[in-house]
């Protein structure tokens, strides 16, 4: 379909010429079925079908109509990356004097602000803390289109996706889920009573195949074979080698951190035959940003790596090394990536050939498993990047045979199904629901929950009724919901959790063990305690746990932390989140990042993930201990800063100007300046003396605090 003809639909010209100055006119077949099946008259649609194949622009398509329109559309996203990365997509409606906004955290804010954009790109948990908060634009929302709908089958993300659309059903707003090939999207069409467009159109093909490692050759579908003369130790770095020298761009997979960071090294090892093609001069862009790294571990080691045209990326990375990465192989100064199969859902990162591993360590097992069809499809449709190539092929690298491999080149993706059957998702929106007036019995509970995929595919009021009167008996048991007059509400602590948007679980445990007179390191532990902050935290060796066992036991006695639990599992949890404790008190005792990633085996991103963590759940119990002890409150809110900034007390007020960290802040304190009057007072001339302040960053940080001073004034 011609973009010329989007005028048929509703589109004026304006927006045509916008497409055409991306270089795009015409649409492919997925978009153009989209249109014709009512994408802008305001049906509900769920698009399937694989990566790369231009789904994003038929939820940009829909979103610009309903803005032009005076009415407000949001693009959901499952990850703040990908958030970043729509938000400067969508840049280019602009200049169609549409405003484009962006909201990845801050839960406890209504997001009053946001009601000055048209289009608004958000995560799933930003979305659901809105829809708590209930800010007064809400009512203006025409369409809302869902990126990956299939993360609706995420035990962690998918619970919270599901609770959106069942809340948003029959309130008349148009619903667009984007997903990737998954078995079942009729159901999900069914679900959503929209139409569904099902395609395995690509606009690169995809040609997948296996690695024989008997006969040392890569065997592909459409009966090509190569074979690979390198042998590394491992079928992988014998790929990648063989395929970089062939002037292929490579993706590699591998399930685990420190194998990623290894085989990268031992890949570099044979580069040096290549290093003259890489672009000098954009290389030291690159490595100029790197520079910009806390860490200097991180630093040396990429910097080492790019340098011969091999990277690797996982969440222990800094957002600013991830980002030069990722940068460096789209341009293809980096010719081999290996990769955490985490890059598969994030960012838009192509590349011609992608190696694929179905293998990961079952813990619970104590042996390597195979991986979902589903999880290997989303690897490898990450090969071919448009524009650049006729194919993209996939290579499994790890099977044990041909024929294992063929399960996954042949296997259909499993089905979506529903994870909001578990305690911890239904306490979490049960109150939600109860708090924002949404339900205030279980009939009204229950009318909400029949509009879930849960209950479309389980389908039992009865199992789903005892389900919930047992999670209302629970919230009952911990003051956060009431039973009155025939009708369910919210406590005042009820309330707070669910703006805070913090699981109840966590608010019950650390309000049973919270003491009337508490020190810094107890609140961390408690912090660390919590289930909100023990699902995501950084993993940490259970040798170092071992190690800082008897330090626990020592605490413990002296009432610096919790006393230990009775029960082997809790007490796991409690050994656990000691150690998370320390690293944390590390980190706002300004411990550096690298002895802090020496100490506990972390990378410098775990650290940053870790804070953002532990101060979202600080401030939160900061705003439910001002109905308790005030004094505390304060504590948890200077330590939430604290935390945020990692610093010492002494520092807080001098990091709130833009441009000062934690190290500057350090320097100024050590040369007597304590206060941001102080600051102000000093001159360029003297500041730019300091290390690491130079005379351009001087006059921003005096300029800022002059302003500041003025204001508080």
């Amino acid at each position: 379909m011609d973009v010329d003809k989007l005028v048929n639909y509703g589109l004026p010209n304006t927006v045509v010429e916008v497409l055409k100055k991306r270089g795009i006119r015409s649409l492919n077949p997925v978009q153009a079925e989209a249109i014709m099946k009512g994408l802008l008259s305001g049906k509900n649609l769920v698009v399937a079908s694989p990566t790369a194949s231009g789904k994003t622009l038929i939820g940009e398509l829909a979103l610009v109509k309903t803005a032009l329109e005076d009415g407000m559309g949001l693009y959901l996203v499952p990850l703040r990356a990908l958030a970043s990365e729509k938000y400067d997509e969508f840049k280019s409606w602009q200049e169609l004097g549409l405003r484009i906004g962006i909201s990845t955290g801050d839960y406890e804010s209504p997001g009053e602000y946001l009601a000055r954009y048209n289009i608004v790109v958000a995560t799933y948990e930003r979305f659901d803390s809105l829809l708590r908060l209930k800010p007064r634009w809400l009512d203006r929302i025409r369409t809302i289109v869902v990126d990956e709908l299939h993360m609706i089958g995420d035990p962690e993300r998918g619970p919270v996706l599901e609770m959106i659309i069942a809340r948003l059903r029959n309130t008349g707003v148009q619903i667009v889920g984007l997903s990737a090939t998954i078995s079942n999207a009729d159901v999900l069409a069914e679900w959503l009573e929209g139409e569904l467009i099902r395609s395995d159109w690509r606009p690169v093909r995809l040609v997948e195949g296996a690695f024989d490692r008997r006969r040392h050759t890569i065997v592909f579908v459409d009966g090509r074979k190569e074979k690979v003369v390198h042998r590394l130790g491992s079928s992988a770095l014998s790929i990648a080698l063989h395929s970089v020298e062939r002037g292929i761009q490579v993706l590699v997979f591998v399930n685990n951190r420190r194998k990623a960071e290894e085989w990268a090294f031992r890949l570099s090892e044979h580069m040096n035959i290549l290093a003259h093609l890489i672009d000098k001069n954009r290389l030291e862009e690159l490595l100029s940003r790197l520079s910009e790294s806390p860490s200097r571990k991180e630093r040396e080691m990429l910097e080492k790596l790019l340098r011969k045209g091999v990277a690797y990326h996982h969440a222990g990375l800094t957002s600013i090394a991830r980002k030069v990465v990722e940068e460096a192989f789209r341009e293809r100064i980096v010719k081999a990536v290996f990769a955490t199969p985490t890059l598969a859902a994030g960012v838009n990162l192509p590349a011609r050939r992608v190696l694929v591993s179905i293998k990961r360590y079952d813990p619970y097992r104590r042996r390597m498993v195979g991986i979902p069809v589903f999880e290997y499809k989303q690897m490898a449709g990450r090969a071919g990047r448009p524009m650049y190539d006729d194919i993209g092929e996939a290579i499994i690298y790890d099977a044990a045979s041909i024929l294992e491999a063929s399960k996954y080149i042949r296997g259909e993706p499993e089905p979506v199904i529903s994870r909001l059957n578990n305690e911890r998702s239904l306490r979490i929106h049960t109150l939600s629901l109860i708090a924002t007036g949404q339900a205030q019995s279980i009939k009204e509970l229950i009318k909400v929950y029949r509009e879930t995929l849960f209950f479309k595919q389980y389908g039992s009021t009865r199992y789903l009724e005892n389900l919930l009167d047992n999670i209302v008996d629970e919230l009952i048991d911990w003051d956060m919901v009431i039973y009155r007059s025939g009708i369910l509400e919210p406590t005042r602590i009820g309330t707070l959790t669910a703006i805070t948007y913090l699981d109840p679980l966590s608010v019950h445990r650390y309000l049973s063990l919270v003491k009337d007179e508490v020190g810094t390191f107890y609140l961390l532990h408690l912090i660390a305690y919590t289930p909100d902050y023990l699902r995501s935290k950084p993993y940490i060796n259970y040798k170092v746990v071992d190690y800082l066992e008897p330090e626990a036991w020592d605490l413990a006695e002296e009432g610096v932390i919790p006393d230990p639990p009775q029960d082997e599992f809790d007490y796991q949890l409690w050994l656990q989140a000691f150690v998370q404790a320390k690293m944390l008190h590390d980190w706002i005792n300004e411990v550096t990042e690298d002895n802090i990633v020496s100490k506990y085996g972390v990378g410098p991103g775990d650290i940053y993930s870790a804070r953002d963590t532990a101060a979202w759940i600080a401030s939160g119990l900061s705003r439910i201990e001002r109905q308790r002890n005030h004094d505390i409150a304060d504590k948890l809110e200077k330590l939430s800063m604290r935390l945020e900034y990692g610093v010492k007390e002494d520092a807080l007020e001098l990091v709130k100007i833009e441009g000062i960290g934690r190290v500057r802040a350090r320097i100024l304190l050590s040369h007597g300046i304590r206060s941001i009057r102080d600051l102000a007072k000093m001159t360029v001339e003297e500041l730019s003396k300091l290390p690491t302040f130079g005379p351009k960053i001087s006059e921003t940080v005096i300029r800022e605090a002059k302003a500041r001073i003025e204001v508080h004034d």
